[in-house]
């Protein structure tokens, strides 16, 4: 029982977060939400770094923008929707759908995809610059 009030009370805290960042928060010219850690302290892009302004331009479906920000970032939401929904949708309607993600490769092949992204654009020269946020 109290583990669905923690569930209720994290998608009401995710609600109210992302209804604040397309109502109020613009990520360029705001400082209340934190900066990137890793490139505070070395200068280096992480690979999700930019995802708060990807966030911002997909709620104002600025899609252009979400790309400029983080190119992995709206693959990375399909992927995540597209799990949850073979997981409701096996658990909530009795169906077994296989989901692609389970095959023992697609770990491993997003790990390596995520650190080419995150060596590739901290490389500082044309046209990997162009995947800095």
């Amino acid at each position: 029982m109290t583990k669905n009030y923690l569930k209720l009370f994290f998608a009401f805290l995710a609600i109210l977060i992302l209804g604040y960042l397309y109502f109020k928060y613009d990520p360029i010219n705001n400082l209340l939400f934190p900066k990137c850690p890793l490139y505070a302290t070395t200068g280096v892009y992480c690979p999700g770094c930019g995802s708060q302004r990807a966030t911002h331009s997909l709620l104002n479906f600025d899609i252009s923008g979400v790309f400029k920000s983080n190119i992995l970032f709206l693959p990375a939401m399909l992927i995540v929707g597209y799990h949850y929904s073979i997981t409701v949708i096996n658990k909530f309607l009795g169906k077994n759908y296989f989901s692609i993600l389970d095959k023992s490769n697609a770990p491993l092949v997003i790990l390596v995809i995520v650190v080419l992204f995150f060596i590739l654009r901290n490389i500082p020269v044309e046209p990997f610059t162009y995947l800095a946020p």
